[in-house]
């Protein structure tokens, strides 16, 4: 029995060690970050930087995540976006606010890297027809909001945090492993012209 609740603890161990490999941290300046550098063998950095152009092009609607700035001679590029946070209820979730980001990409020879920070936070109410909208002026950088939220709706953001910078990540590394986003467009083929004038 002893045995058993050893191995369960162990596993239970392992699980979670597993769970928190991906994790938000602090960069230098003290703000969280989402910081990912990705080996890919055999790519240049011109096929790197044109692969992470198209992701932030197609990959997401201009409204959720938006190319803001590239610099091709540095090979970084830079965008900005943004998505909803869930608030906790007795009995569901509801709009607790809107969460914006920047996300940057930065390329070399043989693998990139990028991060997703300056995470401000903007909570929603209420108005009086029962619909949520902004509070005016309440926009608050992450590392400030948990004085802003309870405990419960900061531990629940910053999971959601977590798991849309996760979820932009793995989409970014799909993306950078197609070789279809080189192609450029094919043009259309060209329409003969046929009189009906002449049998």
């Amino acid at each position: 029995m002893k045995n058993l609740l050893l191995a369960l603890a162990a596993i239970l161990y392992s699980g979670m060690v597993f769970a928190q490999k991906d994790s938000l941290s602090f960069d230098e300046r003290d703000k969280y970050i989402y910081y990912k550098l990705v080996d890919q063998p055999g790519a240049n950095a011109d096929t790197l930087y044109n692969r992470g152009l198209y992701f932030l092009t197609t990959a997401y609607p201009k409204k959720t995540l938006a190319l803001s700035k590239s610099d091709k001679a540095a090979y970084s590029l830079t965008a900005a976006g943004s998505y909803m946070v869930s608030k906790k209820g007795l009995v569901s979730n509801s709009d607790g606010g809107s969460l914006s980001y920047t996300l940057k990409i930065e390329v070399k020879d043989s693998k990139y890297r990028f991060w997703l920070t300056d995470f401000v936070y903007q909570p929603y109410q209420r108005n009086r027809y029962g619909s949520s909208e902004p509070v005016p002026g309440g926009d608050v950088p992450l590392e400030k909001a948990s004085a802003k939220l309870s405990r419960a709706d900061f531990n629940a953001c910053l999971d959601q945090v977590l798991a849309n910078s996760k979820q932009v990540g793995d989409k970014l590394k799909l993306y950078m492993l197609k070789v279809s986003s080189l192609v450029k467009k094919q043009e259309p083929k060209k329409v003969n012209k046929i009189s009906t004038k002449d049998w």
